[in-house]
């Protein structure tokens, strides 16, 4: 069950990825993403949601980034900055650890037809 949770989780972020690609056009391709918040901690997570989204993952090391990326937010508003030009500005610790995708392509197809499941079954709920 517990496995199952992680799995809805990891693919409903694969949906917001593809939906920023989209949204974005080609100008967004990210090879990196910063994961925050207790769920990043776990090693099996970090894992599979890397290996789904297609892409590296690094933490930063403060306890509350998800807060931090708000005051970030915050701040580029109250200087008129735009949000990422704010951000690359701002020094933030992350951890040593990078994760990267497997190239176990058993795996990798396993989790490409449990996100088409996932998908076809979502979408039937809003038929």
């Amino acid at each position: 069950m517990y496995r199952c949770a992680l799995e809805g989780i990891t693919y409903l972020m694969a949906d917001a990825l593809e939906q920023m690609r989209k949204s974005c056009g080609q100008g967004f391709q990210p090879k990196l993403v910063f994961v925050v918040g207790g769920g990043s901690k776990n090693k099996f997570w970090r894992q599979m949601l890397c290996d789904v989204l297609g892409v590296e993952l690094t933490f930063p090391t403060e306890p509350e980034s998800a807060a931090l990326g708000a005051a970030f937010q915050a701040g580029a508003a109250a200087t008129g900055m735009r949000v990422d030009e704010y951000i690359a500005k701002q020094e933030v610790e992350i951890e040593d650890c990078i994760v990267k995708p497997t190239t176990d392509e058993t795996k990798l197809r396993l989790y490409r037809e449990s996100l088409e499941r996932y998908r076809l079954y979502s979408n039937k709920l809003f038929e």
